[in-house]
């Protein structure tokens, strides 16, 4: 994936737990994007659980 959206996306399925406000707020709004929804299937992956996967997009999509 060559894009930013790609590249967040596989950063959020690589990522153990995700970063501070702060810390991601240097990049770029498509980056974020993508971002969220891998972070939150690495999540549903792990724990089983999909509210609680999507009940954390949620919350870093509004963050």
């Amino acid at each position: 994936m060559e894009n930013h959206v790609g590249k967040g996306l596989m950063a959020g399925l690589k990522a153990t737990q995700a970063d501070e406000v702060s810390r991601v707020a240097h990049f770029c709004s498509d980056y974020k994007r993508g971002f969220v929804p891998g972070f939150s299937h690495r999540m549903f992956e792990k724990t089983g659980d999909r509210q609680l996967s999507a009940r954390e997009a949620g919350y870093r999509a509004k963050r």
